[in-house]
């Protein structure tokens, strides 16, 4: 979902994460939010599981929710309950030998 599809909720959450960084010009993501070495792989309770590239994570336990959020491809959410393996990670195939 675009950034400007987000329930509200989540663009004071993206806000306040921003803020805590130092930025406070933009109420978006830049480039450099998003590392160039990351994966996020989500592991569902049936085994299934999705992976994203180029990515970075904010939990919300109070909300049951984590996002996923991708330069290009923007947010995707999902409820984070017990069964849902989340895995944050480094892509090897875009480390240096």
């Amino acid at each position: 979902m675009r950034h400007a599809d987000l329930p509200e909720r989540w663009k004071t959450k993206i806000r306040e994460y921003l803020i805590a960084k130092g930025e406070t010009r933009y109420h978006t993501f830049g480039a450099s939010d998003f590392p160039s070495d990351s994966v996020v792989r989500i592991r569902f309770e049936d085994g299934s599981t999705v992976d994203f590239k180029h990515a970075f994570v904010l939990k919300v336990p109070e909300w049951h929710e984590v996002a996923v959020f991708k330069q290009h491809c923007g947010c995707h959410l999902f409820h984070l309950h017990d069964e849902l393996d989340l895995v944050i990670g480094r892509d090897a195939s875009t480390s240096s030998a």
